[in-house]
């Protein structure tokens, strides 16, 4: 199974589009230098471990920002908004798996379905978990995740059953260790939730067009103020923020994809004012847009190319 770079295509309501792995054996598992390939707000059924290999990755798990060292990793549960910020000039490079329940569980009546799928998957309060390599039982996680990785990434002998082992501890262990809860996700909070993901969808259709806050707004029937109290509550941004980030990543792409002027790459992603847009671009990016483009062929005639599949 080939290792692929990361780069989210959403639909509707920022939910990933992309089946990870095959009908028989749903899993895929990425190798990402996240200065190149970012992780914009998304949400996906499978479950997701991520190992941060190189640098400092800030992980946005909903309205929670966490910061995982080289070693460390982190696990997010199934249907979790989340988002990965890049350093604006270090790399930071990550080994992540992100597969299927069923994978490990088989059919919802099975006894490992509901010894080591349920509990995690119901409990409403468990969106993520920090696994640090200096705690013994989230070190043993950790180990778990790494070989069930290699195996799939070297296409070992058996690997599908390798890794289906090694994900099998992994959530023994956790449900082993992980707090019982014992509180229930508000219904505010729940429909928080929604509303963020609907106004994703929304942003994502239309950031090459002139939107503004009311416009985000009215999308899901809320008042202006009510719409900056959801995006600073759930993902601790602001609207505008949002989109103009997403417009720059977006930008980006375009950068490294194809030979278009960067006027009109800025357009394109909604900008009307260039120095602006290159202003911005600096900021979150740390070169200016034709910096940017430079660096990036420079390293990619240093480096074999690597086919990119979107995750």
């Amino acid at each position: 199974m080939a290792l692929s770079a990361c780069g989210v295509t959403i639909d509707k309501k920022g939910k990933e589009v992309m089946e990870h792995g095959l009908t028989m054996f749903p899993l895929s598992c990425f190798d990402d230098n996240l200065q190149i390939y970012p992780v914009p707000w998304h949400w996906h059924d499978e479950f997701e471990f991520i190992i941060i290999t190189e640098g400092i990755a800030h992980i946005q798990a909903e309205n929670a920002t966490i910061p995982v060292i080289p070693g460390d990793a982190i696990f997010i549960n199934s249907g979790v908004l989340h988002s990965i910020e890049h350093g604006k000039c270090a790399d930071i490079n990550c080994h992540s798996l992100v597969f299927h329940a069923r994978i490990i569980g088989g059919s919802v009546e099975s006894i490992f379905w509901q010894k080591l799928i349920t509990p995690i998957l119901h409990d409403e309060s468990f969106r993520y978990l920090y696994l640090n390599q200096t705690i013994p039982w989230q070190a043993d996680i950790i180990e778990d995740m790494k070989s069930a990785w290699q195996a799939v990434a070297d296409e070992i002998f058996d690997y599908e059953n390798v890794a289906r082992y090694h994900l099998s501890r992994a959530f023994r262990l956790i449900n082993s260790n992980k707090p019982v809860s014992q509180t229930k996700v508000r219904q505010r909070e729940k429909l928080s939730t929604e509303r963020i993901k609907t106004m994703i969808e929304y942003i994502e259709k239309n950031y090459c067009e002139d939107i503004t806050l009311e416009m985000i707004a009215d999308s899901v029937s809320l008042s202006k103020s009510a719409c900056l109290y959801c995006f600073h509550q759930r993902l601790g941004t602001t609207p505008i923020r949002y989109l103009i980030q997403l417009r720059i990543e977006k930008a980006a792409e375009q950068l490294i994809k194809s030979d278009e002027p960067v006027n009109k790459i800025a357009i394109n992603c909604g900008f009307s004012d260039i120095s602006y847009f290159s202003k911005c671009f600096r900021e979150m990016k740390g070169f200016t847009p034709k910096e940017y483009r430079k660096s990036y062929n420079m390293n990619k005639d240093r480096t074999p190319e690597k086919e990119f599949h979107p995750h």
